[in-house]
């Protein structure tokens, strides 16, 4: 255990140079936190852990541990070695890691979770490897590995501030939220990876009760759900999505990338959807007023709205509207986006829905690019034009430089989400995925 490495004479003299300094100014200077080692200082993360006291460090090496640690208030639970290289194990047993009511500075760095199955609450499992109740906690480069629970296959977070940067889920699956859960409190996901995590809500990620969230950076790639929001499903929350990327994403109900219900207010930028398919319609995503959530709804007015803005909805597959779709008294906004090459394109089915598609380009769907019963008149903003992607079958979904949604007018730089990203380059082949296609695909 160290406390802080012995002081040479040159600090120790500036320090009591200051002293006066700080005292006729009011100020203190914290002590410094020890850094227990584990296995060197304790034998276990545990022992660790029970050792410490606010503002210390746990420096846990290489290796695997197994067993179920909870990490105290103001404690920084650090990975000593690459990301990754320390792994938590909870055999089975429960969530790897449990944060509850934690303070300021409580910090998890650097850990691969693994075999976690949540912890027992009123009859379900929460937090398949990482459950944060109440307070706040900053999570770095972790990976949670083939979690399960009923909450969050990967981790579940409720009425706590979390911050989530750098991580990935892999094969986690869940009821809801195969990757990560939300209930009420705020959630920021930054840089993050979602791959072939499942739930029978939320594949990826699911939000709900209230909570507010930013995401910003993350690709969600092969996550499925056996209903809706195979990539994400939002209701109840108010959530701001910039750059993600939606790939590959299949929901046997509605929204293979995404899907919004009751109460969900969801603001995307520069996100891009790519063969994403649904059995219900809304391939890439879907809007509605549905209340059949784990909560009650309770943000209503509104019902849901999703605003999608320079985004790109590319090769989208199944019942129309494979693109996207709104119902109920629900909100869709496609503003500077391109919309190409989906089986069909984008439509409302209920009279109450709200659909707008302003400054985007529609290309090379199948049937008509905006229907439905509640679908506007022909915007003149938009435009049907070939986009000039750089590969799109090699989901590469930059602009050419010879793109005509280069400076396209209605005062953007560009549509899609992506601007400028290779050379001159021919047509953009569009081969619409057919939902045959996609559970041959799948089956495979």
């Amino acid at each position: 255990m160290n406390r802080g490495a012995s002081p040479g004479r040159g600090p120790v003299t500036a320090t009591l140079a200051l002293a006066p300094l700080v005292a006729f100014l009011g100020l203190t200077t914290p002590a410094a936190g020890a850094t227990i080692r584990v296995p060197a200082d304790a034998p276990t993360i545990g022992t660790g852990l029970a050792a410490t006291a606010v503002g210390d460090t746990v420096l846990v090496a290489p290796g695997t541990y197994v067993e179920r640690v909870r990490i105290p208030p103001g404690i920084v639970l650090r990975a000593d070695g690459a990301a990754g290289s320390a792994v938590i194990d909870a055999a089975l047993g429960g969530s790897c890691v449990s944060a509850i009511d934690c303070t300021q500075g409580t910090r998890l760095e650097g850990f691969r979770l693994v075999r976690g199955r949540g912890e027992a609450e009123s009859g379900s499992t929460v937090g398949g490897a990482l459950r944060v109740l109440g307070g706040v906690l900053i999570v770095t480069d972790c990976t949670f590995d083939g979690g399960q629970a009923t909450f969050g296959g990967g981790s579940a977070c409720a009425g706590a501030s979390l911050v989530l940067e750098r991580c990935s889920w892999s094969g986690g699956s869940a009821s809801f939220g195969g990757g990560h859960f939300q209930s009420a409190g705020q959630v920021t996901i930054r840089d993050a990876r979602f791959e072939g995590t499942q739930a029978t809500a939320g594949g990826g990620v699911f939000v709900t009760n209230g909570a507010r969230v930013n995401v910003d950076g993350a690709l969600v790639r092969g996550a499925t759900s056996a209903g809706d929001g195979a990539g994400m499903r939002f209701d109840t929350c108010v959530a701001t999505i910039a750059h993600v990327r939606f790939e590959d994403g299949v929901a046997a109900g509605r929204g293979g990338g995404l899907a919004v219900a009751a109460g969900g207010q969801i603001l995307a930028t520069f996100c891009t959807f790519l063969r994403n398919a649904s059995g219900q319609g809304g391939g890439a995503f879907h809007v509605s007023c549905s209340a059949d959530g784990p909560v009650v709804p309770r943000l209503m007015a509104g019902c849901a709205l999703l605003s999608l803005s320079q985004c790109d909805v590319l090769s989208s597959a199944g019942p129309p509207p494979a693109a996207g779709g709104v119902t109920d008294a629900g909100v869709l906004s496609v503003h500077a986006s391109i919309v190409a090459g989906n089986a069909s394109g984008l439509a409302c089915t209920d009279s109450r829905a709200t659909l707008e598609v302003t400054c985007s380009a529609l290309y090379g769907n199948g049937g008509v690019d905006v229907s439905g019963n509640c679908a506007p008149a022909a915007d003149p903003t938009n435009r049907a034009i070939d986009p000039h992607l750089c590969d799109l079958a090699g989901g590469a979904v930059g602009l050419c430089s010879n793109s005509a949604l280069v400076d396209p007018g209605c005062g953007d730089a560009f549509w899609g989400s992506s601007g400028v990203q290779c050379a001159d380059c021919g047509p953009t082949p569009t081969r619409p995925m057919t939902w045959g296609r996609v559970k041959v695909r799948y089956r495979s």
